[in-house]
């Protein structure tokens, strides 16, 4: 990966390529359109973009700071851009910081075909990849599964995740930790949600007197 230099392909007839400084308003762009609550801020449009700026910049710094080995890549699909993968090169697995797609690209497969070239390019060196996912709001953790991730982790808000490739040494103990995790967030959100209902049902009779 380290070694990629121009464009390469991606299953579903992507192409990926380093970014260039060519790229700013589009990631800017995207950054935008996927983070639509920063825009419920009170303020005139000019404001609102200079929030989104000083956003974009601190996320940017954030990511040279914690992945300093990290890839920014851009998703294109027929010399259309369609999105952004970031991905940082450890010594052990890749850790996806970030995976955004064009609204107008979404559920077409895209993500889906990115993290396939991803891990095409990682079973040569036999590499794990790693990816958060939100636990409420998104069906990412049902995706990454159909792909052959498995649960590593449950720290709220967030799923973590990972992926080897196949005759990798420790690839049993990953399914084991995957059904351990699994079951120890199906118990805390199951007693999360009857503390939800114990609440509504207090309300509801404090409501009544």
């Amino acid at each position: 990966m380290a070694g990629f230099s121009g464009s390469f392909p991606f299953p579903g007839n992507l192409t990926a390529r380093f970014t260039t400084p060519a790229d700013e308003t589009f990631l800017l762009d995207l950054f935008i359109e996927a983070r639509p609550w920063l825009a419920w801020a009170q303020g005139s449009p000019d404001f609102l973009r200079a929030l989104y700026e000083q956003q974009y910049r601190a996320m940017r710094a954030g990511q040279e700071a914690i992945y300093p080995e990290h890839v920014d890549l851009v998703v294109e699909k027929a010399g259309d851009r369609v999105g952004r993968v970031v991905v940082d090169l450890g010594y052990r697995n890749w850790r996806v910081s970030e995976l955004q797609v064009l609204e107008r690209a979404r559920g077409k497969g895209v993500g889906s075909d990115v993290l396939r070239g991803l891990q095409m390019a990682a079973t040569g060196p036999m590499m794990g990849i790693t990816l958060s996912t939100p636990i409420i709001g998104s069906n990412g953790r049902q995706v990454y599964q159909r792909l052959g991730f498995r649960t590593t982790g449950y720290e709220p808000p967030h799923f973590h995740m990972g992926w080897l490739p196949p005759g990798h040494p420790e690839a049993e103990a990953l399914e084991t930790l995957s059904a351990q995790v699994e079951a120890q967030a199906q118990a805390h959100m199951t007693k999360m949600m009857a503390m939800q209902a114990q609440a509504r049902a207090m309300g509801a009779l404090q409501g009544g007197n």
